[in-house]
């Protein structure tokens, strides 16, 4: 959730908070949301909704990959528009993409530099990339933290593995294979990262909270060596960490790998974390438009 004012014309975040329901979860590639993963859902938007009523605010509502594939997606949608009182729209994923673009760079200049930016989430990875502010090109690759997590259960931290490097391996060719499509993109001279696992490497790397990591530059090697660290622990230690959100800890190293070989597709070395992403390109659009 992020609520955002309007100051002098430009909006300003005023309040950001950010839970886990795991929606996506058992969904694969599709079928039908999990009841449990609905229920979760619903809370949290209730939760949420009390918590609006503090703002004098319009609403809207976005739903992401989890939706884009869901059997029973209408239900939810109409679950949620009488639990929150607006019509849940679902975004394909090239405009999830622009609309990561348009947050993440909006308050950020990069005179004649080609920008990427690049969003992470449980079940797809979107890239695009432009000038100025721009846009000129955007893929929505089927890949995600939960989704590779699913696909390698061992990433998960059940059990400590016996060979990391051969699950790190396996785990890399399998999300390098669906994100293919970003080595036809141009080279960026810079690339912006958002997301909750980014948000979390921030935090670890900096020793700062999570809601303080924007413009953090985070390397490929560092990435790497979080991966590898994270999977040397079971679940229990993940969760004990300092600065991991405990309901991220499981899908955390599936996660980096995955932004790290979308890093070495696109042939850069480092990235930088935008605490502004696709909810703030999303209220620019609906500031825009009203």
């Amino acid at each position: 959730m992020l609520v955002a004012a309007d100051e002098n014309g430009k909006l300003v975040p005023v309040f950001h908070h950010s839970i886990g329901t795991r929606l996506g979860a058992n969904l694969k590639d599709a079928g039908a949301l999990d009841p449990e993963g609905v229920a979760r859902t619903l809370a949290v938007i209730d939760q949420y909704a009390n918590e609006l009523r503090a703002y004098d605010t319009t609403l809207g509502a976005i739903a992401t990959s989890a939706m884009r594939r869901a059997s029973n997606g209408e239900t939810f949608r109409r679950a949620v528009q009488q639990h929150l009182g607006v019509q849940l729209e679902i975004l394909a994923g090239e405009r999830e993409a622009a609309l990561s673009f348009r947050g993440a760079t909006a308050n950020r200049s990069f005179p004649g530099a080609l920008v990427g930016v690049l969003d992470v989430g449980g079940g797809s990875a979107e890239y695009a990339y432009g000038v100025e502010g721009t846009m000129e090109g955007s893929v929505s690759c089927e890949i995600g933290a939960v989704r590779l997590s699913e696909a390698i259960p061992a990433l998960l931290g059940a059990t400590v593995h016996s060979d990391i490097p051969t699950l790190e391996a396996e785990a890399r060719a399998h999300a390098r294979e669906r994100l293919s499509p970003l080595e036809a993109f141009p080279l960026p001279a810079q690339v912006l990262v958002v997301g909750g696992t980014m948000f979390n490497a921030a935090a670890i790397f900096a020793d700062r909270e999570r809601e303080d990591v924007d413009g953090i530059v985070l390397t490929r090697h560092a990435l790497a060596h979080l991966a590898r660290r994270f999977l040397a622990m079971d679940i229990a230690t993940r969760r004990a960490q300092p600065r991991i959100s405990p309901q991220r800890a499981d899908i955390f190293p599936a996660g980096l790998l995955i932004v790290d070989e979308a890093l070495a597709l696109l042939g850069v070395s480092e990235c930088t974390v935008s605490q502004l992403d696709l909810l703030y390109g999303y209220l620019i659009e609906r500031k825009g438009a009203s």
